[in-house]
């Protein structure tokens, strides 16, 4: 798989993605705390997904935009989500034990 962008760019996209999800934490006293976002491209589904983490806040996943029929909301939900949550909070665990 080649990659789409260079470093540089993804370095770019992810500093946007973070800015973008900070902006949509100034409606959480309203619509209510944001989870994840995604932003359909011709190439590419990118998901920013936020998490419950001071040292790792914020987690971008990119799906292949070709392959129609997948369920992206119940992979994010039911597969990475807990698997973050679970990964970081045993790293969390394991750090706070040392």
């Amino acid at each position: 798989m080649d990659p789409l962008l260079t470093v540089d760019e993804s370095v770019l996209s992810f500093i946007e993605s973070v800015f973008r999800m900070s902006t949509r934490k100034d409606m959480r006293s309203k619509l209510g705390k944001p989870i994840y976002s995604c932003t359909l491209y011709e190439k590419v589904k990118r998901a920013t997904i936020l998490l419950d983490n001071k040292d790792h806040p914020i987690l971008m996943v990119s799906f292949d935009s070709d392959i129609s029929g997948i369920d992206h909301d119940s992979i994010i939900m039911n597969g990475i989500l807990p698997l973050a949550t679970f990964f970081l909070s045993s790293s969390e665990a394991i750090s706070h034990n040392r």
